[in-house]
């Protein structure tokens, strides 16, 4: 009789060891799957490298992500905004126009994206470091500046660069605003944040990298900020000013 309930035991006992072994598994996965992205985490915003950068785009896109998709989509999308991130960029690290200064056109019908784009012109000119110099003929610009619409992406701009691998000197670059976000209603872009995005874009039309170290018009997401001296100071020291 004692071996009968000793067999009756065993399953229950092996099936429970089994539950435990799998579980402390899982547990054991998922602390260090935690740690893995807590350090990657702290390197994408503790760092000013091309990978840091594209990391922190990464998890700012699952920020907005998992923000805008808590309890009521459509009541929860704004929560998600401050992650939205400015553009998609990547471009050769140091690369320059051959001087400080390159021609551009605006090609964008919108009365709104036109004219934050001639202030951020206006505002990077202002500096000193850089100058734009307004075209009327696209053939003659260096730079494009005009707008898509495309909910596919979450960025609120896009810098699209040609560059001389060898000689790592810029040869063109289209920029653009997404007017999916930036004059929808409900994610809230004043004109100002606007302007900001566009000279965010253009910043990177001059060469400049995403910069999430302190504030800057070149952070990756947000747009919050205008041109600030660190700016001023990286344009300086791209062109050897």
């Amino acid at each position: 009789m004692k071996k009968f309930f000793q067999m009756l035991l065993f399953i229950p006992k092996l099936l429970l060891k089994l539950v435990w072994s799998l579980l402390w598994g899982l547990l054991r996965t998922a602390i260090l799957l935690a740690l893995v992205l807590l350090g990657l985490y702290f390197y994408a915003h503790h760092s000013s490298s091309q990978l840091a950068s594209n990391l922190s785009v990464v998890f700012d896109n699952a920020k907005t992500y998992f923000s805008s998709n808590q309890g009521n989509v459509l009541g929860d999308v704004s929560e998600g905004l401050e992650s939205l991130q400015t553009d998609d960029y990547s471009s050769y690290s140091g690369a320059r126009w051959s001087t400080n200064s390159a021609s551009i056109y605006i090609d964008s019908s919108n009365l709104t994206f036109r004219q934050a784009y001639e202030t951020a012109i206006a505002n990077w000119n202002a500096t000193g470091v850089f100058s734009f110099v307004l075209v009327e003929d696209p053939n003659q610009a260096d730079i494009l500046a005009t707008d898509y619409s495309d909910q596919a992406t979450q960025a609120a701009g896009l810098a699209e660069t040609q560059t001389n691998a060898l000689t790592k000197q810029i040869q063109s670059v289209t920029v653009y605003l997404n007017a999916f976000y930036l004059l929808s209603e409900s994610y809230g872009y004043s004109f100002e944040r606007i302007v900001h995005t566009a000279e965010h874009e253009l910043g990177h039309a001059i060469g400049l990298a995403h910069d999430d170290t302190e504030d800057s018009v070149m952070q990756s997401a947000g747009s919050h900020y205008g041109i600030q001296e660190t700016d001023i100071a990286a344009v300086r020291e791209l062109y050897g000013l």
